[in-house]
């Protein structure tokens, strides 16, 4: 084999590296960059929506204060608190009827914003 027979050789087995553009890589890194930008804003609105576990805990308060105040028949106002949670029962007569009555249980966080709010209409019969 001479001289040029090897170099031939070489030179095909040496294959070309095709280069990107620069419009390739602008496009490359645009993508890049929206996926970045919609993880943040899935991490944002993940933060956002934290208090979840605060509300569902104040629905179960809420719900609990509801049925002991069944139970018990204690339909009068009255407020608790559990933790970080504020929780106002309330009791108002329902459109001058003597029997018929407005039940609200409403829960707030320590910035006083509401988390849930429970009405019913209950009959309370006078003896």
């Amino acid at each position: 084999m001479n001289k040029s027979q090897k170099l031939q050789l070489i030179h095909t087995k040496i294959q070309k590296l095709k280069a990107s553009t620069l419009v390739e890589t602008i496009v490359a890194m645009l993508i890049v960059t929206i996926a970045f930008s919609l993880a943040l804003l899935l991490m944002v609105n993940i933060g956002k929506n934290s208090n979840n576990s605060l509300k569902t805990k104040a629905y179960f308060l809420t719900n609990n204060i509801f049925v002991q105040t069944k139970a018990e028949n204690t339909f009068v106002d009255q407020e608790y608190t559990y933790g970080n949670i504020f929780i106002k029962k309330t009791v108002k007569a329902y459109e001058n009827n003597d029997e018929l009555f407005q039940l609200n249980i409403s829960a707030y966080d320590k910035q006083n914003h509401k988390l849930f709010e429970q009405n019913e209409l209950v009959i309370i019969e006078n003896d």
